[in-house]
């Protein structure tokens, strides 16, 4: 069973600027939370599209970090983005930048994650009422928006208090919990 979350957010910019300043690998720690760090670590693993993302996460509460590896593909001519994990995961996404009105864009986030992703994981362990992946989508879309337009901060959403296991995540590569999370 694959569980699907999409939203969408008006920006008041062309959308090839756009997406030319999303594509752009240094620039993902600036609009996705909890994402610290970035960098293009060559082609992707084989049968994944596009290049090899490694990325250093922050762990809720901002102590210690991981970094995990996953794959990204640019379609410049389309304006689409896809990315996911290479190995062991179902997780996977993509985001489109379209045109909106009169020189304005479209952001259309879509995340998907499947029975072996950590999707039910953190549903489950969320307080009632918090829904960590909608609340993230809709803090991405807000900062890119925030950083397009005004060249302000990214967003974080509101602390879930769930901490991704690391543990038994294939695309995590190096892992520096908080001093106080236990970890088998």
């Amino acid at each position: 069973m694959t569980e699907d979350y999409e939203q969408s957010k008006t920006i008041d910019a062309s959308p090839e600027e756009v997406f030319a300043w999303l594509a752009e690998v240094g620039n993902l720690p600036k609009y996705l939370p909890p994402v610290v760090g970035s960098s293009d670590e060559g082609p992707s693993a084989e049968g994944s599209p596009g290049r090899r993302i490694r990325a250093t996460l922050q762990y809720p509460g901002g102590d210690g970090t991981f970094d995990a590896e996953g794959y990204l593909a640019v379609d410049e001519r389309e304006r689409r983005m896809e990315w996911g994990a290479e190995a062991g995961r179902d997780y996977s996404g993509w985001l489109t930048v379209g045109n909106h009105d009169q020189g304005g864009s479209e952001v259309v986030v879509h995340l998907s994650f499947g029975e072996r992703s950590v999707e039910g994981e953190i549903q489950s362990e969320s307080p009632e009422g918090q829904d960590p992946l909608t609340e993230g989508i809709s803090a991405t879309l807000e900062s890119i928006r925030r950083q397009i337009e005004e060249g302000a901060g990214k967003v974080n959403p509101p602390r879930s208090g769930v901490e991704p296991d690391t543990a038994e995540n294939p695309a995590v590569i190096r892992d520096d919990p908080p001093p106080s999370a236990s970890r088998s």
